[in-house]
């Protein structure tokens, strides 16, 4: 399995994840496919939704079917990942089949993803039997991990026991599963219990190996799938878009609707653009026609999160949709709680504003991050938003442009450039590396250039903070100490930046550990020469683990 990190925000990711020669871009949705009585088969859901990747249940198939080869029997080549038997096990208390046999049966018909016979304890039940449980989904996960050599999901099961899902995580990321799903939370989504999600999710985060996919199981309605991406989460599987068109039940980004309920169909999809609602309650085909929109409004959602995440507006959109439920309200505010770790992995740089929607925004761990940055300025903090007491010169820098009333039309000097140079390097470079400089302006008349005797550094637009040029770039260097603002590439990789290639987060081999991702840094060999600068793509606990994907994104190489 290859997972490998294309753009992130948050603590969520846009990933390009390869599973025997075939690939998905995470997030995703698989659609739970019912073998017994498919809605929409894998075949249509290829044609109509571009569907990669699917989920169904083994034990299903091993009760039901005899087959060889599970993507000839759903006539699907896409990736086919398959669930044990263990909702099963949490409906009914008992099934008739072994960790081992469902295992084997796995890898008999071929599956790309297996998963053991977890044991999915239900929330709120006593410790011991949480406990009880627990210890036996792992002894289940070790033997599975013999019995398998190919792709396998490793469930975190736990209950809503906070200490047992540290305890999960720890225990299961030894045996280096390729997936790990977080298991028994169907119950808590039907409750609306989003906060206790999060809890539970953000705790599995922090001590699940950063460079392996999380799946949240069960979790199919669009309603959860934003904050869950900001999360962490990669994966979801649904059986709603089909569980809901047989109750009558229309998605939405926002909630669920009754069909019988609605006067007009608030959708552009396809289904919705053919069928006026009249028409879609008296078809033949209403059942279907209606997993077909859940499913087109579900991946829909899907591609709104991923696009955010690459513009680095996830926490912009996450806090559009967390309005729509007041428990998914209660659940944000439990960030607040696990800041610290939040903001370790959380781009300090964004693409996009900071937008203040409300008294939730100041929970953003970038708060946070930016407070702690400006203990590096020492200008008298003399404006304030509704966030921040700041200087004035920073009035135009990332994040503290928030609102961009009319009181900040005023015009940036080179003081103010020294401010802006001290909260983004550190408390005094400013000053020695605008000596002997000059600043020019743009043709919008805003300063946007140093110069020494050739341009060193050139203020960005968009969050007003410095890119360097190879001469910049030096300047720096010899300012900062080791290890500040450095990355250094492995001996073999040097030649290859210094060409101008990107380095590779396999040949990174040290970092300053108080980096943040796309922040500007010096690409050193192993001697501290200077050899490149660029954007960091990876956080540094990210750089920890990730064999693939670039660590930074060379812009600018250093002759010798």
């Amino acid at each position: 399995m290859i997972f490998e990190l294309r753009a992130k925000d948050g603590l969520g990711r846009v990933a390009k994840l390869s599973i025997d020669g075939k690939s998905i871009e995470t997030p995703s949705l698989m659609p739970v496919i019912n073998p017994n009585l498919p809605l929409i088969t894998p075949k249509e859901m290829k044609k109509l939704f571009k569907t990669d990747i699917i989920i169904t249940n083994a034990y299903v198939l091993y009760r039901s079917f005899n087959i060889k080869d599970i993507h000839k029997f759903l006539d699907f080549d896409g990736i086919v990942v398959t669930d044990s038997g263990s909702f099963q096990l949490m409906q009914y208390g008992e099934i008739d089949i072994t960790n081992k046999e469902i295992v084997e049966y796995q890898n008999k018909i071929n599956v790309d993803v297996a998963t053991f016979l977890d044991i999915p304890t239900k929330p709120y039940v006593n410790y011991e039997k949480a406990k009880k449980d627990l210890d036996i989904t792992i002894e289940r996960g070790e033997e599975a991990r013999i019995l398998r050599e190919k792709e396998l999901n490793g469930t975190i099961q736990g209950s809503t026991y906070l200490d047992l899902r540290k305890y999960a995580s720890l225990r299961m990321s030894k045996y280096d599963f390729d997936i790990y799903p977080i298991g028994a939370v169907v119950p808590l989504l039907m409750n609306y219990d989003f906060p206790k999600i999060t809890e539970i999710v953000l705790t599995c985060k922090k001590y699940l190996p950063l460079n392996k996919p999380v799946h949240l199981f069960g979790a199919g309605h669009p309603l959860i799938f934003s904050i869950a991406v900001l999360l962490g989460c990669d994966l979801f599987d649904s059986a709603a878009y089909a569980l809901y068109a047989k109750d009558n039940r229309y998605l939405t980004p926002s909630g669920t609707k009754n069909l019988n309920d609605m006067k007009y169909l608030p959708c552009s999809c396809p289904v919705c653009s053919e069928y006026t609602i009249e028409e879609l309650r008296s078809s033949e085909e209403k059942t279907k026609l209606l997993a077909m929109h859940n499913l087109y409004v579900s991946y829909e959602e899907i591609k709104k999160i991923k696009e955010a995440v690459h513009e680095n507006s996830l926490w912009n959109f996450v806090e559009s949709r967390i309005r729509n439920h007041p428990r998914l309200y209660y659940a944000y505010k439990k960030i607040k709680e696990y800041s610290d770790f939040i903001r370790k992995l959380d781009p300090f740089i964004k693409n996009t504003p900071l937008f203040y929607t409300g008294e939730e925004t100041e929970l953003r761990p970038i708060v946070k991050e930016a407070k702690e940055r400006l203990k590096r300025v020492s200008a008298k903090k003399d404006t304030k938003n509704s966030l921040f007491n700041y200087p004035k010169a920073l009035s135009f820098t990332f994040p503290f442009n928030v609102e961009m009333e009319s009181n900040l039309d005023f015009d940036l000097n080179e003081e103010y450039l020294e401010v802006i140079l001290d909260f983004q390097f550190g408390k005094g470079t400013g000053k020695r590396f605008l000596k002997n400089t000059t600043a020019k302006r743009s043709k919008t008349g805003r300063i946007r250039y140093i110069y020494g005797k050739d341009l060193l550094a050139t203020l960005r637009a968009r969050d007003n903070l410095f890119t360097l040029t190879s001469k910049g770039a030096k300047r720096l260097h010899r300012i900062l100490r080791y290890p500040k603002y450095r990355v250094m590439a492995s001996e073999e990789a040097v030649p290859f930046v210094r060409e101008g290639k990107d380095l590779l987060s396999k040949f990174a081999v040290s970092w300053d550990p108080e980096l943040r991702a796309y922040e500007e840094v010096l690409i050193i060999d192993p001697d501290d020469t200077l050899i490149g600068t660029g954007t960091l793509m990876l956080s540094p606990a990210e750089l920890e683990c990730f064999e693939r994907g670039v660590a930074v994104k060379n812009r600018t190489t250093i002759n010798l």
